[in-house]
């Protein structure tokens, strides 16, 4: 007897969970449900019942005029995992983040959602006051000129990507000032300080690019036009080696000396996979290697340390940045 209630928890259990795939997408048919469980439809409608009545889980079924058999069973709840009211508000303030973001368009409702949770299982509108409770948090970051238009963008971008279809893409490209004309095959996107990027196949250019995503002024997706995704590409390898969003292909090995007022910060942060302490010194100073790729934007990170680190390896890069900041001293002199 205790195997049979084991058998019939376990197909129970993979109901809710089938029910929970397919409730974002109509519902499930009683015979896919039995087939799944490998019993009767009879059986998963004694299932269904013992969901609704014992397991308080709200099921929407088929209209009376629609065949029990062939209409589609969904959650009433919604199809998320429920989430407990601490969850639910660290998701809460981790949404807060995308303000302003290319995410920002799709975060209003979620936030609803989740402040629904809230007040329904722990807290009341008067001892969480969503109001109060943003402008408790302030969020020092770059925000989007155009949120929105971006949002509608890297939406219809993850959509091409799911489906391996081509895009046409309309770009500006900064360091000439003009915009051009793509078709791109999506490979992936990356994320970089709330900077979202598409790594694609550029038939224009014949080879992987990469697009800033809010660098993109228009996009039309050509559903019909599907290609296959490479095997052979993983895009976890293709980044590996870079430093930022840039893969040039040419792995250079950095050594950098930080002073010792941010050596205790430098230490307990991963800046790149390869980072390796190579010394401290007596003095307190940090010695730190990288081996990278796409180190132009790595010049960038450098300078913004100004007089706290110094560059010790390769001399050629010691040499870019002393003429970085020979212009920059230029611009200043008094």
């Amino acid at each position: 007897m205790a195997d049979l209630d084991t058998t019939k928890a376990l197909r129970i259990a993979k109901v809710i969970e089938l029910l929970n795939k397919k409730s974002p997408y109509g519902g499930a048919t009683l015979n896919e449900l039995a087939e799944a469980c490998e019993v009767t439809t009879r059986s998963i409608l004694r299932y269904l019942d013992q969901i609704e009545n014992e397991m308080y889980i709200p099921i929407i079924r088929p209209e009376r005029n629609t065949s029990k058999k062939e209409g589609l069973y969904r959650l009433d709840a919604g199809y998320l995992p429920s989430i407990s009211p601490e969850k639910a508000l660290i998701i809460f303030l981790s949404l807060l983040q995308q303000k302003g973001s290319a995410l920002a368009g799709h975060t209003n409702e979620l936030k609803d959602a989740l402040v629904g949770t809230l007040f329904k299982y722990k807290y009341t509108p008067q001892s969480l006051p969503v109001e109060q409770l943003q402008e408790r948090i302030y969020i020092v970051e770059e925000q989007l000129a155009e949120p929105a238009r971006v949002s509608e963008i890297f939406a219809k971008l993850v959509q091409s990507l799911r489906d391996c279809c081509r895009v046409k893409l309309w770009y500006y490209v900064a360091h000439s000032g003009q915009e051009t004309e793509r078709v791109v095959e999506p490979y992936g996107l990356i994320c970089k300080r709330h900077n979202w990027y598409l790594v694609a196949n550029c038939l224009t250019r014949n080879g992987i690019r990469v697009f800033r995503v809010d660098q993109i002024t228009g996009i039309f997706p050509y559903a019909s036009e599907l290609f296959e995704y490479p095997a052979e590409f993983s895009l976890q390898e293709y980044m590996a080696q870079s430093w930022g969003v840039i893969n040039d292909g040419e792995i250079c090995k950095v050594k950098l000396k930080f002073r010792p007022e941010v050596a205790h910060r430098v230490k307990r942060l991963i800046y790149h996979p390869s980072q390796v302490i190579e010394e401290e010194t007596a003095a307190g100073s940090v010695i730190m290697s990288f081996e990278a790729c796409g180190i132009d934007e790595m010049k960038t990170w450098i300078t913004q340390w100004g007089e706290m680190v110094e560059v010790l390896e390769p001399q050629w890069l010691r040499e870019d940045i002393y003429d970085i900041v020979q212009r920059i001293a230029n611009i200043y002199i008094i």
